[in-house]
């Protein structure tokens, strides 16, 4: 079971040796191949081999790329890895949209329950009950837009009434790199899946190659959100360890079917039960994450 990720922050070569995966920067260290879930690339001075790249995607490693502020920019993902992807791809075409507005229905009511999970941690109890009513109201197809209005009370009440999501802050960069993070691991499952991440449940634009990996994030970000508000203060610095960190995150428990899974794991249990779901049209067969206090996952 793959665990690890691997966050490249140096002048690196990357090669392979005996099927695991050499860095050699002033010292060489080799990692196993199906150790690894992620890698993340911060630095442009990275040479890569083809046949690293070629063994990353037998072994369903997602590889981030980086702009110059250290937020990842670039997926990459293994391609046709499902045995019967176009199999998978008629399901996901021939959903209904009932079904598929039932199924956004329940991601937003984990998104809005999970959100006010993270305020009662943080002792914000009337806005986490409001949350609670909030999320009962929600439509099929979140036609009263629940999500919207949730976030707005969400976000000032979590991080500060003047605390704005467009603002260039230590806040937002925290919070778009892990959010990043999650998303890259997403959409490695969906594509091993044999879906299409641009056909998506409720987001549709024609911009986005991600749309159904947009859709799926929704009730992880919390996720993102406490560790960001247990961890990181205006005189904080987006350095390699707060990056790291981040990247940590996919090894965070969360509970899903009544088990404490790492994020990696739940993503997984997540897009098999879309798979139940969509195959056998019931939405209530869609699990999803539920947020507790953060704990690395232990590995048997």
């Amino acid at each position: 079971m793959s665990w690890r990720s691997v966050v490249i922050t140096h002048p690196t070569k990357l090669s392979v040796k005996n099927r695991q995966l050499r860095i050699t920067q002033d010292e060489e260290w080799t990692i196993p191949m199906e150790d690894i879930s992620s890698i993340v690339l911060e630095t442009p001075q990275i040479s890569i081999s083809s046949k690293v790249m070629s063994l990353m995607a037998e072994n369903k490693i997602v590889m981030y790329s980086c702009n110059d502020k250290h937020l990842p920019n670039g997926i990459f993902v293994p391609f046709a890895y499902h045995s019967r992807e176009l199999k998978a791809l008629k399901s996901q075409l021939d959903s209904s949209e009932s079904f598929r507005k039932r199924c956004w229905q329940r991601i937003i009511i984990r998104k809005i329950l999970n959100q006010a999970i993270v305020l009662k941690m943080n002792d914000k109890k009337l806005m986490s009950e409001h949350l609670v009513k909030l999320s009962q109201k929600v439509l099929s197809g979140d036609i009263n837009n629940r999500e919207a209005i949730a976030a707005k009370g969400y976000f000032t009440t979590l991080f500060g009434r003047t605390f704005n999501r467009n603002v260039d802050n230590i806040y937002n960069a925290s919070l778009n790199y892990g959010y990043s993070i999650i998303r890259g691991a997403i959409a490695r499952t969906i594509v091993a899946y044999g879906y299409i991440p641009s056909i998506g449940i409720h987001h549709k634009s024609e911009l986005n190659n991600y749309n159904l990996v947009d859709d799926f994030i929704e009730p992880f970000r919390p996720v993102v959100d406490l560790w960001v508000k247990e961890h990181i203060t205006y005189e904080t610095e987006f350095d390699k360890y707060v990056r790291a960190n981040l990247v940590n995150l996919l090894n965070m428990d969360v509970l899903i079917q009544g088990k404490y899974q790492s994020v990696n794991n739940a993503i997984k249990v997540m897009i098999a039960s879309y798979n139940t779901a969509i195959n056998q049209r019931d939405y209530k067969k869609l699990e999803l994450p539920e947020i507790i206090p953060l704990k690395e996952h232990v590995y048997e």
